[in-house]
């Protein structure tokens, strides 16, 4: 059984968030706007963390509690 894993290489945070170009990235990176970790010289992204930075919250966590939050809210 394969199981995918939950980080993006640089290329595919690239892809996966449509930005322009390799420098861009880099400069969130640079700027720490962007969750990431270092394996080495490798650069990863957690999908989880960049769904949640996409979303405007500070982590993966807030973004679950506050779509649980909404979920009791609305059932």
């Amino acid at each position: 059984m394969s199981r995918e894993s939950p980080y993006l290489t640089a290329a595919e945070a690239i892809a996966y968030l449509k930005l322009g170009s390799q420098s861009a990235l880099y400069r969130l990176v640079r700027e720490h706007r962007l969750p990431f970790c270092r394996r080495g010289r490798l650069y990863l992204f957690d999908t989880r963390e960049v769904d949640a930075w996409v979303h405007g919250h500070d982590s993966a966590i807030e973004m679950a509690r506050v779509q649980r939050r909404r979920l009791k809210e609305a059932g």
